[in-house]
């Protein structure tokens, strides 16, 4: 099996095409659609919430089989269909024009993999066995989902805002000791509704060990 480089891209404006409009399909396209990304659904027949989507002309749809051609322009494909000949046959067209493709269920004719994901407000945890083992990641991703560790996700505001302080006021602070101001305790202000008292908590610990930023 290939070793899959972790990344997460931004699909924002950027044209995906999505073969197949069944369940796997519809997935797919919700998941892109959330990402802002300029969804073109190719098949048949489609789900009646794919349709929906069609109609409120969310994402564009086209109601055939694919055909050579159909990946032109775009950033990403990915091939959500049962048939083994049409997989090959976008899989050779993504290779050609250079294109990122998942097949669904086919790792071997991938060249990126979807992770199971867990996501708790601006924060996402993606999991990915690299095709060995589907139902493992998604385990992660459910037992993520019910972890404390994923709750630390509601620490994102204020360290979001902490950070372009920091920013703002010209001084830098090393990766070791903002994580050493993430607690429980810090949590615990956030999940009270005392965020106030969180960021100045936060904000005094940061700027404690602050160091001004270079002028270049």
């Amino acid at each position: 099996m290939p070793r899959y480089y972790p990344v997460f891209i931004d699909v924002n404006k950027r044209r995906c095409v999505i073969i197949g409009g069944g369940n796997i399909g519809q997935e797919k396209v919700e998941k892109l659609v959330e990402c802002d990304a300029d969804v073109f659904v190719i098949s048949p027949e489609v789900n009646p919430h794919v349709e929906d989507l069609a109609s409120s002309q969310q994402i564009s749809w086209d109601k055939r089989e694919y055909q050579q051609g159909d990946l032109e322009g775009a950033f990403i494909a990915i091939a959500a269909t049962d048939d083994n000949t049409v997989n090959r046959q976008i899989a050779k067209e993504a290779e050609d024009r250079n294109v990122l493709l998942n097949v669904v269920d086919v790792t071997h004719l991938c060249t990126f993999i979807a992770p199971s994901v867990a996501r708790r407000g601006e924060v996402t945890i993606a999991t990915s066995t690299g095709g060995a083992s589907p139902a493992l990641a998604r385990t992660f991703r459910e037992k993520l989902t019910t972890s404390r560790i994923l709750e630390y996700a509601d620490l994102a505001p204020i360290l979001a805002q902490a950070r372009a302080e920091l920013v703002q006021r010209g001084v830098k602070v090393v990766p070791d000791h903002w994580q050493i101001q993430i607690t429980d305790g810090l949590l615990n202000l956030v999940q009270s509704n005392k965020s106030d008292e969180a960021y100045k908590i936060l904000m005094d610990g940061l700027l404690s060990e602050a160091t001004p930023i270079p002028v270049s």
